[in-house]
């Protein structure tokens, strides 16, 4: 994914960004998802800040784009890092999403010295990487692969317990282990097709305000962001509509053959 264009801002360790990128390389992904939290509710109008504030905040969106989500292993065991907030990582990428698309970019170019298009394009880029990751975290097939695990797991308990290799008690500590695995999954993928229903809305209207009549780059980035050729349409449908600012997204023949009435 591209970075934002100032190579030397993130050496400098006073701004919150460098913070950002040394909680994801030591691999502390809540504290990194807490601190992201904190300095996205901190964030004040661009009209107050400078340059360097402005470069500070392309990089927290960069790196808010760039960092995985919370990933749970085989185990039965949720893991003790997150157990506080399991879709801290969800919230504060969807809440990053939302505030790239209240930014005023003509402004922004113009405290950092560069293009509109180059603003929209990074802006566009970490919006469809962030919607990208949590839809793709959204599986429709949860409850089946669910109930298969708990088969498999009520057999091995059985085994188990019957080899004398478990007491009744951690049999039943098995259970409650896998129960709240089953639980935590369920929450998280309920959370991922929330956030994701949510986010297109979002990211459609950033992209018809960023790239007014280019179809071709609307369509670059929605691709971006996960979604097939054959998706689009009823993506655009379902989310922006047509109108007079987003017609240019209906023409051409094939366009309009899949049209809703």
């Amino acid at each position: 994914m591209e970075k934002p264009p100032y190579p030397d801002f993130i050496k400098h360790s006073q701004y919150s960004a460098c913070g950002l990128k040394d909680l994801l390389a030591q691999g502390r992904l809540e504290d990194f998802y807490k601190r992201s939290k904190k300095l996205l509710k901190e964030n004040g109008r661009i009209e107050d800040k400078n340059t360097e504030q402005c470069q500070n905040e392309l990089w927290t969106f960069y790196y808010i784009a760039a960092a995985p989500l919370f990933q749970m292993d085989a185990s039965p065991e949720i893991p003790a890092s997150w157990r506080e907030d399991k879709t801290l990582d969800y919230d504060v990428k969807t809440s990053a999403a939302r505030y790239i698309a209240t930014q005023d970019i003509d402004r922004l170019a113009a405290v950092l010295s560069v293009s509109r298009e180059k603003i929209a394009g990074l802006y566009a880029l970490y919006a469809a990487k962030i919607l990208h990751d949590i839809k793709q975290n959204y599986d429709p097939d949860l409850g089946e692969k669910q109930k298969r695990q708990l088969q498999e797991e009520e057999e091995k308990k059985r085994l188990l317990y019957r080899d004398r290799k478990i007491d009744i008690n951690q049999a039943n500590f098995r259970s409650i282990l896998i129960h709240n695995k089953i639980s935590t999954e369920d929450l998280r993928n309920n959370a991922a097709k929330m956030r994701t229903d949510s986010l297109e809305k979002t990211f459609l209207n950033l992209l018809v305000e960023y790239f007014p009549g280019n179809a071709a780059l609307v369509r670059k980035y929605i691709k971006l962001a996960g979604y097939s050729d054959k998706e689009i349409p009823d993506l655009i449908d379902r989310t922006v509509g047509r109108e007079p600012k987003t017609e240019f997204l209906y023409k051409g023949a094939g366009r309009k053959k899949r049209m809703r009435p």
